[in-house]
């Protein structure tokens, strides 16, 4: 294992930390912030497949026992980084893409570790062993049924 994918499995596999991924635009302007499920998929040495968690929203009259806020997964979908150049830059992972913009895999902020911990606990609880294993495969772009 590379240095960059055990510092990658360390961070996504880190249930106290997790990870976040921000991606800049040329111009160095935030475009994308969002932290990350715990799972990866190496496509091969150039790409690396990640799940950033968006498409949260509150649950109006959830039913007891079940969290006040989900996820629509078909929101969620695995996204592609290019890796070709990517490096270990302190404690990231900085991986320039073809267009221009900048990707970092970091541990965590105060801004994105709530949302972070919101999918855990919708994983966890709300989903089943199966589609929780679904989801750790990173294949496929759309999610049908249940929490589409």
């Amino acid at each position: 294992m590379t240095p960059w994918e055990r510092l990658l499995a360390d961070w996504l596999g880190d249930l106290d930390i997790g990870a976040e991924l921000e991606v800049r635009d040329p111009d160095r302007a935030v475009a994308f912030l969002a932290p990350l499920a715990r799972h990866y998929r190496l496509e091969n040495p150039a790409l690396v497949w990640v799940r950033p968690v968006v498409g949260g929203y509150e649950v109006e009259g959830a039913e007891p026992g079940l969290p006040g806020y989900a996820f629509h997964l078909d929101q969620a979908r695995p996204r592609a980084l290019h890796a070709e150049r990517l490096e270990v830059a302190g404690e990231e992972l900085v991986a320039p893409q073809p267009s221009g913009q900048v990707a970092r895999i970091r541990a965590a902020g105060p801004a994105t570790r709530a949302e972070l911990e919101r999918w855990d606990v919708f994983v966890y609880t709300v989903l089943s062993a199966e589609a929780e294993a679904d989801l750790g495969q990173l294949w496929g772009d759309s999610w049908w049924g249940e929490w589409a």
